[in-house]
């Protein structure tokens, strides 16, 4: 059996999407967008929790795939909240930029890739039988 063939896709595209999370929080230390010191104060610290939760999520799921399920499941959850806060924004605001329907869809898409390995997507047995 080759490596590749025990490895999970869903725990891939989750590794990921951690990847991806953890970027979007560096350009957030990296750049903040607020020009009063204290928001890019909160804004780097934001960047702070994304880096280290979604790193904390691939070592989960690199290292012990079964409690990187539920590494995973709670950064997701994370993302779905953001969904949901920005698509209540956008309804009760009647906001009309196109930049936030972009963020609702990349928040719900994060949310999904990293929800996978926990609904059991792409893997043979939900007990943690595949490893990375």
């Amino acid at each position: 059996m080759t490596v590749l063939g025990t490895l999970n896709l869903a725990i891939m595209i989750a590794v990921l999407a951690c990847c991806i999370g953890g970027v979007m929080g560096g350009l957030r230390i990296a750049r903040p967008r607020s020009l009063k010191p204290r928001g890019r104060a909160e804004e780097r610290a934001y960047g702070g929790m994304l880096i280290l939760a979604h790193a904390g999520a691939a070592m989960g799921l690199g290292y012990a795939p079964s409690l990187g399920r539920l590494l995973a499941a709670a950064v997701a959850l994370g993302w779905l909240g953001a969904a949901l806060g920005r698509l209540l924004s956008l309804l009760l605001d009647r906001q009309k930029d196109p930049m936030l329907r972009q963020a609702l869809i990349l928040e719900l898409l994060m949310a999904l890739a990293l929800g996978l390995p926990w609904l059991g997507v792409g893997g043979t047995s939900f007990g943690g039988g595949t490893e990375v």
